[in-house]
């Protein structure tokens, strides 16, 4: 069947082989922009404290505005990718940013290679809750797994102190 690869005597989409492949070289990429170049540099000193930044000669407005330019570069990428697979209304775009915000908070922004992973494993929870469940759940699991990712890293870290009066 042409489209289709066999991978581990599963057999995939060859659009979903496409998107994992190009998920990988940006992903790369972004590592390698971050870690080894000045305006990715000066991005994560943004991220990290915007006032030391600036201190130290960085153009935060600049910066804001190369961030906000990659991530609608990066937006744009996934949705050219996505759209064959998924179809894309005017309300789809609730699903795609549940999903990306559970991927967030279950990696942590800070890691990386964390989120990363934190989204595949939210991925193939939702696949296995839908072939078990029904496809009516993957947003409540996106939303569980959120919860309770929440609920464990707010125990880890104790109550919140109370403000000095």
């Amino acid at each position: 069947m042409p489209g289709v690869a066999e991978v581990g005597g599963a057999r995939v989409p060859a659009h979903y082989l496409l998107i994992l492949a190009v998920t990988a070289v940006v992903f790369a990429l972004m590592a390698w922009f971050f870690a080894r170049t000045d305006p990715g540099r000066a991005l994560t000193a943004c991220a990290s404290n915007r006032y030391a930044a600036q201190v130290v000669g960085i153009d935060v407005r600049r910066m804001g505005l190369l961030a906000f330019t990659l991530g609608g570069a990066l937006g744009g990428l996934a949705g050219v990718l996505t759209t064959p697979v998924q179809q894309v209304t005017f309300d789809s775009d609730v699903t795609l940013i549940v999903n990306g915000f559970a991927a967030a908070i279950l990696g942590g922004l800070s890691r990386p290679m964390v989120t990363l992973a934190g989204g595949l494993l939210l991925g193939v929870t939702q696949t296995v809750v839908a072939g078990y469940g029904g496809g009516a759940y993957q947003m409540e699991v996106a939303l569980v797994l959120m919860l309770t990712v929440m609920i464990v890293q707010a125990a880890r870290t104790g109550p919140v102190p109370e403000p000095a009066r």
